[in-house]
């Protein structure tokens, strides 16, 4: 029940936000560009390329890479987790995308051409798709690992789901409300997915049963 109800707080959180940023947006964008010039200020080619790093391949190459080692090496447990991840993954892509069309914020425009640190996005900004993805993730895995050495992998994924949406701003490429958005709506669905997990035991079941050996 926990799941469901801290699932519906997020999704009412990024409801409002949501509604904020369509309906009321000559009063945020300002604040908003504010905070982001704050966050997109190049400190410096390393800092650039650790952040351009994390913008790139943060998302589909270490969620892809996670789901997949999760699926073969976390025994019957993992192979749940790995379920769950595909699930919220599978609702949150074109979900992200509708939003992203319906919402239609238009990208920010860095303070000079130099602090857009990667090629300028073609699509909306509101929400983040990076935030989405890495925050569900990282939500999952907190919430089915938390125990001894898997919560410390969890913890790390979770520190790497952060990077990852601090980079978006750094190198330019959403507004902080963007990225914060993102992760309300990434870790609400994925609560919900978590609670709702109890009723996917037949799916679970026949995933156990892989690697065992017949009678």
């Amino acid at each position: 029940m926990k799941y469901y109800i801290s699932g519906i707080i997020l999704l009412a959180l990024f409801g409002i936000l949501a509604a904020v940023v369509t309906y009321d947006r000559a009063q945020v964008t300002p604040s908003d560009y504010t905070a982001f010039a704050k966050i997109n200020n190049p400190q410096g080619k390393a800092l650039n390329q650790v952040m351009v790093d994390l913008t790139k391949y943060g998302r589909e190459e270490v969620w892809i890479a996670t789901t997949a080692a999760v699926f073969v090496l976390g025994g019957p447990s993992g192979r749940r987790t790995a379920a769950l991840l595909v699930i919220s993954f599978i609702i949150l892509i074109p979900l992200g995308t509708a939003l992203k069309d319906e919402i239609d914020r238009p990208r920010p425009t860095p303070a000079a051409p130099d602090n857009l640190l990667v090629k300028a996005d073609n699509d909306s900004s509101f929400p983040s798709g990076h935030a989405v993805i890495v925050s569900a993730g990282a939500f999952v895995m907190l919430a089915r690992f938390n125990q001894g050495r898997k919560a410390i992998a969890a913890l790390v994924l979770a520190a790497e789901a952060a990077l990852v949406i601090y980079s978006r701003v750094y190198v330019g490429a959403h507004y902080p409300l963007d990225v914060f958005a993102g992760a309300l709506l990434g870790t609400g669905v994925a609560s919900i997915v978590v609670g709702f997990s109890r009723y996917l035991n037949p799916l679970f079941l026949r995933l156990d049963l892989i690697g065992r050996k017949k009678p």
